[in-house]
C-alpha cells in the first residue's frame, strides 16, 4: 500500500468554489422550474370558459301554463326564456343573472325586483 498525499491547497479551494458554484446554479434552477411549473397549474387553459355574468332587469312578457316556461325581456331587447319555479305574473320586473360563457347567452337565477 502506498503512502497517500494531501491535495495541493490550492486544488483544494477550487474544488470547494466549484462546489459552491454548483450547489448556487442547482438551487437557483429549482427554484425557478418551481415558480415556473406553480405559475402554469395556476393559469387556466386557453380553451377553457369562464363564465362572466352581469346583472340584468327583465320583464316578464309570457308564461306558458302548461310548461311553466317564461319569456322575459331585457332592458336591452333581447328575449330569453327560463323555466317558471316562482309564482310569477306577467308584467313583472326580474333581476336575473346574464352569463355569457357560450354561443347563446342566457339568463340563470332570476330574482322578482
Amino acid at each position: 500500500m502506498g503512502v497517500q498525499l494531501p491535495a495541493p491547497p490550492w486544488m483544494v479551494v477550487s474544488v470547494r468554489r466549484y462546489i459552491s458554484m454548483l450547489r448556487r446554479y442547482v438551487s437557483t434552477a429549482l427554484l425557478m422550474g418551481s415558480l415556473v411549473f406553480g405559475s402554469l397549474l395556476l393559469a387556466p387553459n386557453p380553451g377553457t370558459l369562464q363564465a362572466r355574468a352581469v346583472g340584468a332587469f327583465a320583464t316578464i312578457t309570457a308564461i306558458d301554463a302548461r310548461t311553466g316556461i317564461a319569456s322575459l325581456q331585457v332592458d336591452s331587447g333581447e328575449m330569453f326564456t327560463v323555466p317558471s319555479d316562482r309564482p310569477w305574473k306577467v308584467g313583472m320586473r326580474v333581476l336575473c343573472d346574464r352569463v355569457g360563457d357560450g354561443t347563446p347567452h342566457y339568463l340563470e337565477r332570476c330574482l322578482p325586483w
